[in-house]
């Protein structure tokens, strides 16, 4: 490896097995075999056997290919790795969407190195869409150039945000929400992050914000986020997380960080683009 980061020429094999896992991941969403449905960290916050399968069967995958590598999992996988590399796993993004049948759901799969994500790879299962990018390269659609929007305007911009599954948090979001919506043209809320970070990049939102979310949660979209020509943070200490295009950046900060200060939530001076 040369340089700061590993060159796109390593990475490549790094990205093509993130994508034959998602889609083998994705595979086990279409089956739909949920088994048994347990809870986490609440009563709805649901787990199922799609969620235990496609995290496994990404795992496995990884032994055999990257023995070396760190893995990161959301239901309960971590591996210790001395390769640099970790892989970031959300192996159903949006559970409660897809027990409902509610079309917003996806395998996320990032790659860090060191403390750098370097690959992103998200497969929208309800959509059937993929979306990909490493460090250095742009971000796509089923193959096909994406981009964030050229929005400079926050009342003109459509806003996405998402809700934690604790009720004390979510009136905290809520109340935060209260403040931004005259702010903005409109909001959405898809359920998945991994999702909505991808319609940012791919210009189907303006920007996300949401608080209380995890590092699987957003570690793939992040690289997508920037391989779009987007801005995007991620503060592990109050899981936030806040994506845009450049245009939009700093007056939807200004305005996040002043909504959070009127509402009494604990608030942060802007962070530093990544």
């Amino acid at each position: 490896m040369s340089g700061l980061l590993p060159s796109p020429r390593e990475l490549r094999p790094l990205h093509d097995l993130a994508i034959d896992l998602a889609r083998r991941a994705g595979e086990v969403h279409v089956r739909r075999e949920t088994g048994n449905v347990a809870s986490k960290s609440t009563s709805t916050d649901p787990v199922s056997d799609v969620d235990r399968e496609a995290e496994s069967l990404i795992v496995a995958g990884l032994s055999v290919a990257r023995p070396q590598d760190a893995i990161l999992g959301e239901e309960d996988t971590s591996i210790q790795g001395t390769s640099g590399f970790r892989w970031v796993i959300d192996p159903l993004d949006g559970t409660v969407n897809y027990l409902y049948k509610f079309p917003s759901h996806a395998v996320s799969i990032g790659v860090q190195f060191e403390e750098t994500p370097v690959i992103g790879v998200v497969l929208d299962t309800a959509l059937n869409e993929l979306y990909s990018s490493q460090v250095g390269q742009e971000s796509t659609r089923n193959a096909h150039d994406i981009q964030v929007t050229s929005c400079s305007d926050l009342s003109m911009a459509l806003l996405g945000t998402g809700f934690a599954y604790q009720p004390t948090l979510r009136h905290s979001q809520a109340l935060i929400m209260t403040e931004l919506i005259s702010q903005v043209r409109d909001i959405r809320r898809s359920g998945s992050c991994a999702v909505d970070l991808c319609s940012v990049a791919s210009g189907r939102i303006d920007a996300f914000y949401e608080t209380g979310v995890h590092w699987w949660d957003v570690a793939a979209g992040i690289q997508i986020v920037k391989g779009a020509g987007g801005v995007v943070t991620y503060e592990p200490n109050k899981k936030r997380i806040v994506a845009s295009g450049p245009n939009l950046w700093e007056e939807l900060n200004n305005a996040i960080n002043k909504a959070e200060t009127a509402t009494g939530s604990q608030s942060a001076p802007p962070s530093a683009r990544i």
